[in-house]
């Protein structure tokens, strides 16, 4: 079973989007990506998915 965890949350004045992703209960990649704009955030925090994986992924 695979799990993929994606949370937004507000640290001061920036927004902090975090990523991980898990096989088995084992860790496979942990991202976090931290902007003053929400959306800014999740698209980088989605692109260290995709350049770990490679662009066959599709990151919501």
């Amino acid at each position: 079973m695979t799990e993929f965890n994606h949370i937004h949350l507000r640290d001061g004045e920036e927004w902090v989007c975090g990523r991980t992703m898990a096989f088995d209960q084992m860790e496979l990649i942990r991202c976090e990506a931290r902007d003053p704009d929400e959306e800014e955030a999740c698209r980088r925090c989605s692109e260290q998915i995709l350049a770990h994986f490679g662009a066959v992924m599709h990151v919501h």
